[in-house]
C-alpha cells in the first residue's frame, strides 16, 4: 500500500511533464508555420491556433486509442463543452489524487477495513473527473456569456451599417475576445470549406451546449426563411441575456449572507478545537492519539463536508 501512494504522484507527475512538452512541441510546430505563412519572423499563435493546440494537447496521447469508440465520442463532446481547455488526462489526474486522499482518510482516519476502502476510493476515483469536467463546462459557459450580448450589440451594428450577416459574422469573429470569437472563426472556417453559415453555427451550438448561442442560430435562421429586421431581434437577445446575467448577480448578492454563514459554521469547529487543544491539551489529545478518537473526527469532517455540500447545492439552485 506504500508503494502505492508513492508510485501514483510520481506518475501524476510524468503525466504532466508528457503533457507540457507536448504542448510546448505543437506550440513550436505552430509558430514555425506561421512564420511560413507570413514570411517574417515567428509570431505568436492566434487563439484559433491555441484552441487547435489544446485538442491535440488532450486527445494526442496514444493510450486514448485504447478506448471504445462511443466513449472517445462521448469524452470529445464533453472537452468541447468545456472549451477543450481540459483532457483526458486532467480526468486521470483527478481521480489518481482524489483515489489517493480518499484512501489515506479512510485508513487512517477512519480506521475502515481494506475492502471497505478500495470501495469507498474506487466511488471517489470515479466521481472526481465527472465532477471537474462538469466545473470546467460551468467555467466555460460563464465565460461565453460574459462576452456574447457585445458580440450580438457588435453583429446587430454590422447589419445596420449595411454590411451582410455573414460579413458581420467576420467581424464578430475579429473583434470579439476568447471564447466567442474563437467558435466564430471555427464557424467561419468551415464556411470557408463550403459550409452553409446555419449549418456551421448549428455544429458550434451543438458542441458548446449553450442555449443563448443556440437562440442566435434559430434567429439567423428564421431572418433567411421569413425576413424581418434581424438587427432588432439581436439587439432584444442580447437585451435578455443581460438581464438574465444581472438577474443571477443579484440572487447571489442575496445569498451572499447564507454562502457567509456556511463559512462561519465551517470554521468554527476547527476554531473551537484549536481553542480546546490549548486550554486543555490532555482533553483533546486522545481524538488524534486513539483510533476511535480519530474515527469520530473523522465521522465529523465527513458530517461538516456533507453539510456544506448541501447548503453549496441550495445556494446554487436558488441562482439559477
Amino acid at each position: 500500500m506504500t508503494l502505492i501512494y508513492l508510485l501514483l504522484p510520481v506518475l501524476s507527475g510524468v503525466l504532466l511533464v508528457m503533457v507540457v512538452r507536448r504542448e510546448r512541441r505543437q506550440q513550436l510546430v505552430q509558430n514555425r508555420l506561421a512564420a511560413i505563412r507570413t514570411g517574417g519572423e515567428a509570431v505568436v499563435e492566434a487563439p484559433i491556433s491555441l484552441a487547435r493546440l489544446r485538442r491535440v494537447a488532450s486527445r494526442g496521447m496514444s493510450f486514448t486509442v485504447l478506448l471504445p469508440h462511443q466513449i472517445r465520442a462521448y469524452l470529445d463532446g464533453e472537452f468541447e463543452a468545456a472549451g477543450n481547455r481540459i483532457g483526458i488526462l486532467h480526468l486521470v489526474i483527478a481521480a489518481m489524487v482524489t483515489a489517493v486522499v480518499v484512501n489515506l482518510f479512510t485508513s487512517r482516519i477512519l480506521t475502515l477495513g481494506p475492502g471497505l476502502v478500495l470501495l469507498v476510493s474506487l466511488a471517489a476515483a470515479c466521481i472526481a473527473p465527472i465532477g471537474f469536467l462538469r466545473s470546467a463546462q460551468t467555467r466555460y459557459k460563464n465565460r461565453f456569456l460574459d462576452v456574447f450580448p457585445d458580440a450580438l450589440d457588435l453583429i446587430g451594428r454590422g447589419i445596420k451599417a449595411g454590411l451582410p450577416v455573414n460579413e458581420a459574422l467576420v467581424v464578430a469573429g475579429q473583434e470579439i475576445a476568447e471564447p466567442v470569437g474563437t467558435e466564430f472563426k471555427r464557424a467561419l472556417e468551415q464556411v470557408q470549406l463550403g459550409v452553409p453559415m446555419i449549418e456551421a453555427l448549428e455544429k458550434v451550438a451543438d458542441r458548446i451546449r449553450i442555449a443563448d448561442f443556440r437562440f442566435l442560430v434559430v434567429t439567423l435562421a428564421l431572418q433567411a426563411r421569413t425576413g424581418g429586421s434581424l438587427a432588432e431581434t439581436l439587439a432584444n437577445l442580447g437585451s435578455v441575456i443581460r438581464a438574465r446575467k444581472h438577474l443571477r448577480l443579484k440572487v447571489r448578492g442575496l445569498t451572499a449572507e447564507a454562502k457567509v454563514s456556511a463559512m462561519v459554521l465551517a470554521a468554527l469547529p476547527f476554531i473551537v478545537g484549536t481553542l480546546m487543544y490549548v486550554i486543555n491539551r490532555d482533553l483533546t489529545l486522545p481524538l488524534f492519539v486513539d483510533p476511535r478518537g480519530r474515527f469520530m473526527v473523522g465521522v465529523a469532517f465527513v458530517m461538516l463536508l456533507s453539510g456544506l455540500s448541501l447548503m453549496y447545492l441550495m445556494i446554487k439552485r436558488a441562482v439559477r
